[in-house]
C-alpha cells in the first residue's frame, strides 16, 4: 500500500502500476568494482577530486547497467518494475530518472557517487548504486524537463480511456527523502510541455473540444502548498505547441508559427518570435536547447538548427550550416555551455561554440551503418568537462569524445543492446570549469 509520504497522485483517475512490480525489481552488486568512501582524515582537501558513473538501459528491458566512467567496469546491474524507455539525470546527478511510459510510471536510482559540503571542502562517496523508495504515477509520463534545481515531469493523459494530463515536480531532496511531489491536473489529455521556475509553473493549455492533441496556449501558475494555481493564461498564442526550454531568464515554447519566449526578469512578458526566412514553408521548431549560461537558444527543425535571440523579430540561421545532407538526430550544450554538439544520424559529431556559433569542428564518432530498424544513435551529455558519449545500439557499443580535442576514445565493447543512457557523478571545480565564458 502507498505510505504517507509519497508522492501525492496527480489525479484520482490516473493508472498506477501495481506496487507488486516494485517487489520484482533486483539488484546485482559487483562489490569488488565499488569504491568505499575514505575516512575523512585520509582526504587531502586541496586534492582535486572527480567522480562519474554511465547508467545504460538495456534495450526492450527493465534493465540498467551501471559503469564507472574511467574505467568501464561495470558496478552493478539493476532490474526496475518495467520495461524503460528513456533515462533523465535529476538536478545535482547523484540521481536517475526512468521512464516507464506504457506503464505510467517514472522509478529513480542513486547512482551512488556524490560529494557533501563538509564547510572547508567537499567529502566525496562512492557507493554502491540503489533503485530509490520515490517514484512517479501518472498516464503517460512523457516530457522530462529541468533546470539547476527542479524537474517537471508532463503526463500526456490518454485520449482512449478519457484520463487527463497533469504535471509533477520534484527536486533531488524528494528523491532522497522519499517526499511530496507538487502536482497540476488539466480538465483534457494532450500533448503538452512544461518548465517550473521555482515557485512558478509555464504549463501548456489546450481546448478540450480542439482535434489536435497539440496545446496552443501556455499558463502561468503558482505554486501553494503541494498544488499549482492557474495565475494567467498568455495572450499570446502557440499553436500547434511543441517543444520548449528555458535559460536564466527566459521560458521558450516552440509553435507552428516559431517560438514563444516568456521573460521572467520582466514580469513574465511573453513575445513570438516568427520563423521568418530561416525555415522552409511548412517548417517548424519541435525542439529546443537552452542553457543557463548562454542567452541565445537552439531550436531545431526537421533535422536542422536555427538560433532563437530572444527579442528578434525573427528565427536566425546558423553562421556556418551543417552539412545538407546532415540530420540532427540528438543534440545539447556541453562543457557548461561552452560548446554545442550535434550528433548527425551518419554517426558524426559537430560541435559548435556558444560564443560565436562557428563550427569548433567535426569528426565521424561511430558507424551509423550498423543500427536496426527503430534503433538510433543516442548522445549523453555530462554537465560539464569536455567529453560527452555517443550510444550506438546497432553496433553495441559506446565511445568517449573529447570535444575540446576533437577525438574520439576506442569504443567500449558492450554485451548488451544498450537504448538510453545517462551520466552521473561530480567533478572538481577546476574540471567542471576550465573554460572561459
Amino acid at each position: 500500500m502507498l505510505s504517507e509520504n509519497k508522492i501525492k497522485p496527480l489525479s484520482a483517475i490516473f493508472l498506477a502500476l501495481m506496487l507488486s512490480a516494485c517487489g520484482d525489481s533486483e539488484t546485482n552488486i559487483y562489490a569488488q568494482d565499488v569504491a568505499e568512501p575514505e575516512e575523512e582524515h585520509d582526504h587531502d582537501h586541496d586534492e582535486e577530486t572527480s567522480a562519474a558513473r554511465l547508467l545504460l538501459v538495456e534495450e526492450g528491458t527493465e534493465m540498467v547497467h551501471i559503469f564507472e566512467a574511467g574505467d568501464g567496469d561495470e558496478v552493478a546491474e539493476l532490474s526496475l518494475p518495467a520495461p524503460i524507455g528513456y533515462a533523465y539525470p535529476v538536478p545535482g546527478y547523484r540521481y536517475a530518472a526512468f521512464v516507464h511510459r506504457d506503464d505510467n510510471w517514472v522509478s529513480f536510482v542513486d547512482g551512488g557517487v556524490w560529494v557533501e559540503d563538509h564547510g572547508d571542502h567537499d567529502h566525496p562517496y562512492a557507493e554502491a548504486p540503489a533503485i530509490q523508495d520515490f517514484y512517479l504515477d501518472g498516464v503517460k509520463p512523457t516530457h522530462y524537463t529541468f533546470n539547476d534545481e527542479q524537474v517537471a515531469v508532463f503526463y500526456d493523459g490518454n485520449s482512449e480511456t478519457g484520463d487527463v494530463a497533469g504535471v509533477a515536480t520534484f527536486d533531488s531532496a524528494a528523491v532522497a527523502e522519499n517526499g511530496m511531489a507538487a502536482t497540476l491536473n488539466f480538465d483534457t489529455y494532450m500533448h503538452g510541455a512544461a518548465q517550473v521556475r521555482g515557485e512558478h509553473l509555464l504549463a501548456t493549455i489546450r481546448d478540450a473540444d480542439s482535434a489536435s492533441t497539440l496545446p496552443d496556449k501556455v499558463g502561468l501558475y503558482h505554486l501553494h502548498d503541494t498544488e499549482y494555481e492557474l495565475e494567467t493564461v498568455f495572450s499570446e498564442t502557440c499553436p500547434g505547441l511543441h517543444g520548449s526550454a528555458q535559460n536564466e531568464d527566459q521560458i521558450f515554447f516552440g509553435c507552428t508559427d516559431g517560438v514563444l519566449v516568456i521573460d521572467e526578469s520582466a514580469d513574465f512578458a511573453a513575445t513570438k518570435v516568427a520563423n521568418g526566412t530561416a525555415l522552409a514553408e511548412g517548417v517548424r521548431v519541435g525542439s529546443l536547447r537552452a542553457h543557463h549560461h548562454v542567452d541565445e537558444v537552439i531550436g531545431i527543425a526537421s533535422g536542422g538548427l536555427v538560433r532563437v535571440v530572444p527579442g528578434s523579430d525573427e528565427l536566425q540561421p546558423m553562421p556556418e550550416p551543417l552539412h545538407e545532407e546532415d540530420t540532427v538526430v540528438a543534440s545539447d550544450f556541453a562543457a557548461d555551455g561552452e560548446f554545442f554538439v550535434a550528433l548527425t544520424s551518419e554517426g558524426a559529431l559537430v560541435v559548435l561554440d556558444s560564443h560565436d556559433w562557428g563550427i569548433h569542428g567535426e569528426l565521424s564518432v561511430t558507424d551509423a551503418s550498423a543500427l536496426g530498424e527503430g534503433q538510433g544513435l543516442k548522445l549523453i551529455v555530462p554537465p560539464a568537462g569536455h567529453h560527452v558519449y555517443v550510444l550506438n545500439p546497432g553496433s553495441q557499443s559506446l565511445v568517449e569524445v573529447d570535444i575540446e580535442a576533437l577525438a574520439a576514445d576506442e569504443p567500449w565493447s558492450l554485451e548488451f543492446t544498450p537504448s538510453a543512457g545517462v551520466w552521473l557523478g561530480y567533478a572538481s571545480e577546476e574540471e567542471a570549469h576550465d573554460h572561459d565564458h
